[in-house]
């Protein structure tokens, strides 16, 4: 998949120029830049949440995207197992119940997001992108932006497995401002830097 001379204005800034990148069709790439840089806004648009004001992204038309933004955006009035199971259809109801406990969440399935810890409540929206890509596996494409934040070590090291397990063989965007998590999780490292937003180097990442 590309994006092709890509520019995007927001708020009377721009954020992306012409910007050119060709990546491979599978496999977890980290885009890697400073904090406020512009990686979200990719994200946005290649899940179509934004559109580009010139240029286009080639690859993507049929995907179906599973996303962990960086705010949790849980519903406060739903449990846990709901707010999972919002994205789910019927008969997938069971991959709820799967993917919190999986992420240290068996025994909460009741409780509502506020009665949560920030970094649980991290993982319930984790839980519900990885279910929704789960029912939709052969067309699914991961974004996750920032997914770690509130993890302790020891938690983020556990998910950072579940996350490349399941993203196995598959196209993943990962964001993140911390080289050591980008190196944990991802195929390939793009380093961003600039505004606008530029890209400095394409490395694949042997471990």
């Amino acid at each position: 998949m590309k994006l092709e001379n890509v520019t995007l204005r927001y708020d009377g800034v721009t954020v992306l120029e012409n910007l050119s990148l060709e990546l491979p069709d599978s496999g977890m790439i980290c885009l890697f830049a400073p904090s406020g840089g512009g990686k979200t806004t990719i994200l946005h648009l290649l899940c179509g949440l934004l559109k580009p004001d010139n240029g286009r992204l080639i690859g993507l038309e049929e995907k179906i995207f599973a996303v962990v933004f960086q705010e949790n955006r849980l519903i406060s009035t739903l449990s846990v197992r709901d707010n999972v199971g919002l994205v789910l259809d019927k008969s997938h109801q069971h991959l709820a119940k799967e993917y919190l406990e999986q992420l240290g969440l068996a025994g909460w399935e009741d409780a509502l997001p506020d009665e949560l810890s920030g970094g649980m409540q991290r993982r319930v929206a984790i839980a519900r992108a990885l279910a929704f890509g789960k029912q939709h596996e052969e067309r699914a494409v991961y974004l996750l932006d920032e997914p770690l934040t509130g993890l302790d070590e020891q938690t983020a090291a556990h998910t950072i497995q579940l996350i490349r397990a399941q993203t196995a063989g598959k196209l993943g965007f990962f964001v993140t401002h911390d080289l050591q998590q980008a190196k944990a999780v991802s195929d390939y490292i793009v380093r961003l830097d600039g505004r606008p937003m530029r890209v400095q180097e394409i490395a694949e990442n042997r471990g």
